[in-house]
């Protein structure tokens, strides 16, 4: 096996004997580095749910690239190679089960972490996925940061959901004048989805929030980073992992919950929308759809095959969509399928909703 060829962060993190790598903690990781005298570097994140299954095992027996996985008592690392490049991205567990940290010193941007986030991710569902956040999480976290300085917003990007067209807002240092805060950056939002947030706190910290539950720490106080926005990715992951837990229904039972799926302005009457909901639903990889009725309600059983699972989607109310869970139904199966159609569609809330009464084909679902 050739030598790696790493960044001087990466060649320090994999060099780590055991003993010191099970000590190694997300929020230690700058105090470690600067301590062997290594320049700490800018560090992306993603956050993940894993379904019974560790992250780290399932990267390194289907994930494209990598060389060779190492493994302590509490993180994991795995060393990957991309054409004459070899970097490391680390697994480590939060304080939630099922809840992990991928970290590397890749920048978002490099199509050495855009593999991280496309193909590892496609590979291992539903195993393993990313939960995206919604324009709530953007303000918890921007308004936690404005507890420890001034908070800036330096860039914001986000999608139109009108009409799929994308926004780009960027203000730049200007002397004597002050850039508006996460709080009034999210006002122009409205109608779109927001996708990032680059936010300086009290001018010396730069961090870049993004919608598929991930982040990056550019400069200045780590210790910030690693206590108030890697918290809130594990805040929501752990929300949405207690909301998509345990949903399976009991046979000859009536259906008493859904879940429900609430819209930010689209018109689920638009055939336009509906076959965007259908293309999102099949593009999943191991997802099989058949539409059982489409006039004036859309009623869609869908098959995850990858898990064995099946569930139903149905659209009654406009701006409104519900997910029926079937009799086995994985978690990670929900995670992904409703982060893909939140993202396609907007979402603006997931929540249980209580079904009063019969539902449409009422003796297929069992109400």
């Amino acid at each position: 096996m050739t030598e790696p060829n790493f960044n001087a962060f990466d060649e320090w993190l994999w060099s780590l004997d055991s003993d010191r790598l099970s000590e190694l903690r997300v929020d230690t990781l700058h105090v470690a580095a600067t301590a062997d005298g290594i320049a700490f570097p800018q560090l992306t994140v993603l956050t993940v749910i894993a379904d019974g299954r560790d992250p780290l095992d399932l990267i390194a027996e289907r994930g494209r690239g990598v060389v060779e996985p190492r493994r302590s008592a509490h993180a994991g690392l795995l060393w990957a190679r991309m054409g004459q490049r070899d970097y490391v991205v680390g697994a480590w567990p939060t304080s939630t089960d099922g809840v992990f940290h991928l970290i590397g010193s890749a920048p978002v941007t490099d199509d050495a972490w855009a593999r991280v986030e496309g193909a590892w991710m496609n590979s291992a569902a539903p195993h393993v996925s990313p939960v995206i956040l919604n324009r709530p999480d953007f303000e918890a976290i921007g308004d936690a940061l404005a507890e420890h300085g001034n908070v800036e917003v330096a860039r914001m990007t986000a999608r139109v959901l009108r009409d799929q067209s994308s926004y780009t807002r960027g203000w730049p240092t200007v002397p004597g004048l002050q850039r508006p805060n996460h709080a009034s950056a999210l006002t122009e939002t409205d109608g779109m989805l927001v996708k990032t947030l680059t936010l300086d706190i009290a001018g010396h910290t730069r961090v870049h929030l993004r919608r598929t539950s991930g982040a990056s720490y550019y400069r200045g106080d780590y210790r910030l980073f690693a206590d108030i926005v890697l918290r809130r990715l594990t805040q929501a992951a752990r929300e949405r992992l207690t909301l998509l837990s345990d949903r399976n229904r009991r046979p000859l039972e009536p259906v008493a919950e859904v879940l429900s799926m609430s819209l930010d302005r689209v018109d689920l009457a638009d055939q336009l929308v509906r076959d965007l909901l259908l293309d999102t639903l099949t593009g999943l990889r191991g997802m099989q759809v058949a539409v059982l009725h489409d006039n004036p309600y859309l009623h869609v059983l869908v098959n995850d095959f990858l898990s064995g699972t099946s569930f139903d989607v149905l659209v009654t109310d406009n701006g409104r969509l519900d997910l029926v869970p079937g009799l086995s139904t994985r978690v990670g199966t929900l995670v992904r399928v409703t982060d893909a159609l939140g993202e396609a569609l907007g979402m603006r809330e997931l929540e249980l909703r209580d079904v009063h009464g019969p539902i449409p084909d009422a003796e297929f679902l069992g109400a």
